[in-house]
């Protein structure tokens, strides 16, 4: 009876440990992209400082790295692969190189570190599992064309997109097929897991998300076929069971912000001065709201943030986020934060404070998704007006504290004191208690601080000259201010700012 009753309690145990859904970030590493499986793009801490200053600093710029690829860090390490095919392992506190991989073809996106393994995707069709410690191959499985995602490894398996539209799941101890599943367009979107644990969601540029058993593969739902041309380069986030995902617009995207500005400013009837600083009265915000999502009914090809019910696939609300990014840009991803349940994105209201000001595409702001309903609350900074007849706006920000333009792109992600923007030039972040705008590192079109006409001055006014004579670029040929943008990396007292193709670590003084 003992030795059943002993035998019970194994299979119970192994029974919950099993139901248990990938784990949060603890704060202590960054093993994936996003910081979790989730895609949360969390910090549970921040290290808070009067002033960050450099630990270390890589410069890649003659091989170029992928502006979607975020720093793992982990085990005493810090990992980022290049389009030349190399990734590289650096001591995570002095940036001491400790050893180089070299792919066959680029590498493009995060690779993931779990149980010892770094598992990593390349065009040359193959994904890696290197041994942490030494960079030494342990298996590596080839897909029919070449891996631009990064791995998720869950419950023992490595689940992976490739551009030949299949989705494969492949066992961590040897690279072996668990199983796979074909979609009918290349897989440029990296997998994202419930948090249960049981289901993995993964997008394909055939424009549908799909939802599949991470046990065997099996179809749970499909989504109808998104609007937009790519889900490129980033993830669904999910968030209190719900799977948020954005796309790029179809119209071309400076006549998409110039349409919906307009629309937007119209509907208000604003007749003075400066239609940027458009006071609300209450309900504005509301009415607002329902005409955007009006307006996305009747014209469902401009819709570019989508929400999908876990358990079914059903779109619980259209939410009234309008298209802000850069350059034709995927939509900006929400972050979340799962110890408030709170959710952040960027969209585009006439009555923001956040940017009326002289920045190059107004009425872009943060704003706090409500995920019952889809509705957003705008944040608003705080900082008084300097000016009695308007609104609080831009004007009143110190310059260069949290970035919000329009055509740009700049990634949100949330800590429990601030919400950041990450941006080419810098990290910006807003405290919750306060309202008040802080730059955390670096300098708008800066490249982190070292390249760019922010730092060696514009083109016509010899910026490029100086960056000769300099020896180091004056602009990234992979990189302004349009594509798909990492969040840094946080892992104890140290962050890591990919940007300009380089790897900043800084650390607070």
């Amino acid at each position: 009876m003992r030795s059943i009753l002993a035998c019970l309690t194994v299979v119970l145990a192994a029974g919950l440990l099993l139901a248990e859904g990938p784990p949060p970030n603890d704060g202590t590493s960054w093993p994936t992209l996003h910081g979790d499986l989730m895609r949360s793009g969390y910090y549970p801490r921040w290290p808070d400082a009067g002033q960050f200053e450099i630990a270390w600093r890589k410069e890649l710029h003659e091989e170029l790295t992928g502006p979607r690829a975020e720093t793992i860090v982990g085990e005493g390490l810090a990992f980022m692969g290049t389009y030349a095919g190399n990734l590289y392992a650096w001591d995570a506190r002095t940036g001491r190189e400790r050893w180089v991989f070299r792919a066959d073809g680029p590498i493009g996106h995060s690779p993931m570190l779990a149980d010892g393994t770094l598992y990593v995707g390349a065009m040359d069709r193959r994904l890696y599992a290197l041994e942490v410690a030494t960079g030494k191959v342990r298996w590596r499985f080839e897909a029919g064309e070449g891996i631009w995602t990064s791995p998720a490894v869950w419950r023992d398996l490595v689940l992976c997109g490739a551009r030949d539209g299949v989705f494969y799941a492949l066992r961590a101890a040897d690279g072996s097929v668990a199983w796979t599943f074909q979609t009918a367009g290349p897989i440029l979107t990296t997998a994202a897991v419930s948090a249960d644990g049981d289901r993995v969601l993964v997008g394909s540029e055939d424009m549908h998300v799909y939802c599949l058993r991470v046990a065997d593969g099996g179809l749970v739902w499909t989504s109808p076929k998104l609007a937009g041309l790519t889900l490129r380069d980033y993830f669904p986030v999910i968030a209190k069971g719900l799977a948020l995902v954005t796309t790029t617009p179809v119209h071309e995207f400076h006549w998409t912000l110039t349409t919906h500005q307009q629309m937007l400013v119209k509907r208000t009837g604003f007749q003075g001065k400066d239609d940027r600083y458009i006071p609300a009265a209450p309900g504005d915000v509301r009415a607002e709201q329902d005409f955007i999502v009006a307006f996305l009914k009747d014209h469902p090809s401009q819709q570019t943030f989508y929400a999908f019910r876990v358990a079914d696939g059903e779109q619980p609300w259209i939410a009234p986020v309008l298209y802000t990014g850069g350059l034709h840009n995927v939509h900006t991803p929400p972050c979340y934060d799962p110890t408030t349940g709170k959710a952040y994105v960027f969209l585009r209201s006439a009555y923001g404070t956040w940017d009326g000001g002289g920045e190059v595409r107004p009425y872009t702001a943060p704003g706090r998704l409500d995920l019952k309903t889809g509705r957003v609350e705008l944040l608003d900074h705080g900082y008084k007006s300097k000016d009695p007849d308007r609104p609080p706006g831009r004007k009143d920000m110190p310059w260069m504290c949290f970035n919000s333009i329009g055509d740009e792109t700049q990634t949100l992600a949330v800590s429990p004191r601030y919400l950041f923007s990450i941006h080419q030039g810098y990290i910006g972040s807003m405290a919750f208690e306060t309202g008040l705008m802080r730059n955390m590192f670096g300098k708008r079109d800066t490249y982190g601080g070292f390249y760019g006409p922010g730092h060696f001055g514009w083109a016509k006014d010899g910026g490029i000259e100086k960056a000769r004579k300099a020896g180091v670029p004056f602009g990234l040929v992979n990189e302004w201010h349009g594509p798909a943008r990492a969040i840094v990396s946080v892992a104890g007292e140290y962050v890591y700012y990919p940007v300009g193709s380089q790897v900043i670590c800084i650390k607070g003084k």
